[in-house]
């Protein structure tokens, strides 16, 4: 019994009007630089102040947005600021098909040589985005695997 009134519960939360439903969304491109520019600030070698400057053309890596793998769907561009010699900011913006993803935040290193930078919002599809961006290991192209939840619309 307890269990048929715990699924009615939740079949009524799902079925509601008015509840707005979330949407996770995993997009996979492989980032290849245009332009990289290294400003190095005094002391020399990597220190609080130093930026490095990209611009990058985005390929699919997958397909997706009704596009064949290795077509390109956009393009990227920010500014890593070093806080420290270990650590960084970074914030830029990825123009993909449906509007803007923005990049900002704090640089964190992840497993295997990748790192992570928090999304926060953008334009279009992607207004109100939120998530992670990971860029993968590479020297002129790395994976970027953006793992984005866009709010839902009222039912």
């Amino acid at each position: 019994m307890l269990r048929r009134a715990f699924l009615l519960i939740a079949l009524a939360a799902v079925a509601a009007p008015g509840v707005a439903r979330a949407e996770t969304l995993t997009i996979q491109v492989t980032s290849v630089v245009v332009t990289i520019k290294p400003i190095d600030k005094s002391p020399k070698g990597s220190s609080a102040g130093d930026r490095i400057i990209y611009r990058d053309k985005l390929l699919n890596a997958v397909r997706q947005f009704g596009k064949a793998k290795g077509k390109r769907v956009g393009s990227d561009h920010g500014t890593m600021t070093f806080t420290s010699p270990h650590t960084a900011r970074f914030d830029g913006t990825a123009k993909l098909p449906g509007g803007t993803v923005r990049i900002r935040g704090t640089v964190r290193p992840v497993a295997g040589g990748s790192i992570q930078i928090p999304v926060a919002g953008g334009t279009g599809r992607y207004a109100a985005a939120t998530g992670t961006l990971t860029v993968g290991p590479g020297q002129n192209q790395a994976l970027n695997t953006y793992r984005l939840t866009l709010p839902g619309t009222v039912a």
